[in-house]
């Protein structure tokens, strides 16, 4: 049985490090493709030229595509997915791609992106130990047609000239409502007023929340930084997955989006006098 590998990245399934023509890749479900816990479908290109999963960057031409089936194990089952290999001929390095000439894989692993012959593309990927790049479909590449791509370019063209420091941004929200499974959304206020602080490895900063919700600190020296709220409330961030810290690089930036849930409380008891765990 062929697995359609677009289906199943849909699926959310694992994408674990590709697996060499000798290995049999295994696959478990209900687990995301690499880097996906920090995959926005809108994601700035100065926070998504430097997630953790990306060490290249670079706009090319599809020279040659190869595919060929490979052999994995999805939840204990035999089947035959797809690997693309791809050359590139590079026109513009941004990061990591000094060579004029790279070698990229995707797939193999039921998380693989498509690539066709004589096509541009924005690549996003992570240099491996053979020394090919390997590319997810949630590592952000684009095909170059149009006007896409237009913004990433923009910012990735002008990096040598761009001002020093990082930018960590985002919105804060309190929840007026009780969570209800019956409903989608909740109601909730702006944090108008509220100071946020980032914690780094020399110094503190902050910032203030504005009457849209929103605030935003620029010109950060890189390094490790952890946002603190001092909030009452469990805090729930968005993506749920993504932590309240950052390592921050050098012109980059990071967003995150809190809500306060003032509802959530720890240590609850229900009328039995029984402990229930925190309410979500």
């Amino acid at each position: 049985m062929r697995v359609s590998s677009g289906f199943l990245t849909f699926a959310l399934l694992i994408c674990l490090a590709p697996a060499t023509n000798s290995q049999v890749q295994i696959i478990m479900k209900e687990l995301s493709c690499e880097g996906a816990s920090d995959f926005e479908i809108d994601l700035p290109p100065c926070e998504s030229a430097w997630r953790p999963s990306i060490s290249v960057v670079f706009l090319g031409r599809a020279t040659d595509v190869r595919k060929e089936e490979v052999p994995i194990i999805v939840d204990g089952k035999k089947e035959l997915t797809e690997r693309l290999h791809v050359t590139f001929q590079v026109e513009e390095a941004f990061r990591g791609a000094s060579a004029k000439v790279i070698s990229v894989v995707s797939g193999g692993d039921l998380c693989g992106e498509d690539f066709s012959k004589g096509n541009r593309y924005l690549v996003y990927g992570r240099r491996l130990a053979s020394g090919e790049v390997y590319v997810s479909s949630t590592s952000n590449t684009k095909w170059v047609k149009d006007s896409r791509g237009a913004d990433d370019l923009k910012y990735l063209r002008g990096l040598p000239m761009a001002p020093h420091g990082g930018t960590i941004y985002g919105s804060l929200f309190r929840y007026t409502t009780p969570d209800n499974p019956k409903l989608q959304f909740r109601r909730g206020v702006v944090e108008a007023g509220h100071r946020i602080e980032f914690q780094g490895n020399d110094k503190n900063y902050d910032a203030i929340v504005d009457h849209h919700g929103n605030f935003r600190i620029s010109g950060l020296p890189p390094g490790q930084y952890k946002i603190l709220l001092n909030e009452d409330g469990e805090i729930d961030t968005w993506p749920k997955t993504k932590p309240t810290s950052v390592d921050l690089a050098d012109k980059a930036c990071a967003r995150f989006d809190f809500h306060v849930d003032p509802f959530a409380k720890k240590d609850s008891r229900n009328a039995d006098g029984k402990e229930n765990g925190p309410s979500k």
